[in-house]
C-alpha cells in the first residue's frame, strides 16, 4: 500500500493518472446570494413588506445553510483523500483505516 497523496505527488505531470488520482476540489462557496437575500429580506420587512421580506430572509438561509453543506461534503471528500492508500497491485484506492496490510 502507498499513501496516495505521495503517489500523487510522484507522478510526472504528463500522467493520466494525476487527473485520476487528484485531490477533489476545494469548494469555494458564493456567499454573495445568500447575504443580498438576507439583507434585501431585512431591507423589505423594515418597509413593510412582511411576506416578500421574509421570503427573502428564509430563502437567504436556505441557500446559505445549502451552501456550508456543499463545503463541508468538499472538505470531508479533501480529508478523505488525504487519508487513503493506494494499492500496488491494483488501482484500488482505500481508506487508511480500512485498509489491511499483509
Amino acid at each position: 500500500m502507498l499513501d496516495l497523496p505521495e503517489f500523487w505527488k510522484s507522478l510526472p505531470r504528463e500522467s493520466e493518472l494525476r487527473g485520476k488520482y487528484a485531490q477533489p476540489a476545494e469548494y469555494a462557496a458564493q456567499w454573495l446570494l445568500p447575504i443580498g437575500a438576507f439583507a434585501l429580506g431585512v431591507l423589505l420587512l423594515v418597509s413593510g413588506m412582511v411576506a416578500a421580506g421574509v421570503m427573502l430572509l428564509a430563502g437567504g438561509a436556505g441557500i446559505g445553510f445549502w451552501f456550508s453543506r456543499l463545503a463541508a461534503a468538499a472538505e470531508e471528500a479533501r480529508e478523505r483523500w488525504a487519508r487513503s492508500l493506494i494499492c500496488r497491485q491494483c488501482p484500488a484506492t482505500f481508506l487508511r483505516e480500512e485498509a489491511v496490510t499483509v
